[in-house]
């Protein structure tokens, strides 16, 4: 029988690998972004996945006799976390990153998400400030901008990043309303009927772009590595990853969540050097370093909450997902 103390390891464990994929998934869009329209390229990872998911759900569901229907709060929530995803998110970086860089995106894109997230779970008393949090917290940012600064392209701020960087913050913002919102439901509701539901929203916000885009002659003109950069994407980097990262999500919260996205840049300079060959600098180890010391101070903190979270009921019990 595993100890309590290990079963609490997974949660943490499955961020680790969360973000190694991701991180690798770094390295393969850089190779896929060289043949894909980045929209295109999303909006066919979405809509790749989504009759994976529904058919797995469903047979799921059908199987241990559970229902499918959710509330209609809940259901417009997750469809609109689904639409924030992949638009908000997913979308925007890759028109926010045409007009800055791959640099100033991992610390204002991903580095600033953990910042918001606590100020909105402060305002909305779900967490409390501790030592561990302000120390960790200050510490794993200027980690992360060490370790982004040290890399071949630097760190550039001036009027003529300014519109990208704007649209990068604005994605961290809609990063931290996505994992507060995720976090509520995935308390109430099945992780794979979530899952589906939030990439069928996804999916089908991509689908005019796709439409309109499409034809055999751009099919054509991608090559194998393209394409396979796309298959590695859709089924690792998005239906293992989301689904790893939300069953995750689950455990932790929003705010511990929201502080492992601090290791995709280190995991994306590794996937850098041994993919593409890119260099690794001292200040970039020293940064990774500082990330890894800040990541250990703030998951050890037991972050005293303002309210209890409940407890994950079995998928698709409840009340709240009665049919």
């Amino acid at each position: 029988m595993e100890s309590r103390s290990l079963k609490s390891l997974y949660p943490h464990l499955g961020f680790l690998l969360v973000y190694l994929i991701w991180g690798l998934n770094m390295g393969s869009m850089k190779i896929g972004g060289r043949e894909w329209d980045p929209v295109m390229f999303n909006g066919l990872r979405y809509l790749i996945i989504t009759p994976v998911l529904w058919a797995y759900t469903y047979s799921s569901f059908r199987k241990k006799g559970l229902s499918l229907r959710m509330e209609a709060r809940s259901l417009g929530l997750i469809l609109f976390l689904g639409v924030l995803s992949a638009v908000g998110m997913e979308a925007l970086l890759s028109y926010a990153l045409q007009y800055s860089n791959a640099a100033n995106g991992s610390v204002l894109g991903r580095g600033v998400m953990p910042i918001l997230t606590v100020m909105i779970s402060l305002a909305l008393r779900e967490i409390r400030l501790t030592p561990r949090i302000l120390v960790g917290l200050p510490v794993a940012f200027a980690s992360v901008v060490l370790i982004v600064a040290g890399g071949e392209q630097g760190l550039h701020f001036g009027p003529d990043t300014l519109r990208g960087d704007v649209l990068l913050l604005l994605r961290s913002l809609f990063g931290a309303f996505y994992l507060i919102g995720m976090s509520k439901l995935t308390a109430k509701y099945s992780l794979m009927l979530l899952i589906s539901w939030e990439m069928t929203a996804g999916a089908l916000s991509m689908l005019p772009y796709v439409l309109w885009k499409a034809d055999a002659a751009y099919f054509a003109g991608i090559s194998s590595a393209g394409w396979l950069s796309l298959l590695y994407t859709a089924f690792l980097a998005t239906l293992v990853g989301f689904t790893l990262h939300n069953w995750s999500l689950a455990r932790l919260g929003p705010f511990k969540s929201s502080f492992y996205g601090y290791i995709q840049p280190i995991t994306a300079a590794v996937a850098g050097y041994f993919l593409l060959n890119e260099s690794v600098s001292l200040s970039q180890v020293i940064g990774g370093a500082g990330v890894l010391a800040a990541m250990y101070l703030v998951q050890r903190d037991r972050m005293q909450t303002g309210s209890k979270r409940p407890a994950l009921p079995a998928a698709g019990t409840g009340k709240n997902a009665a049919g």
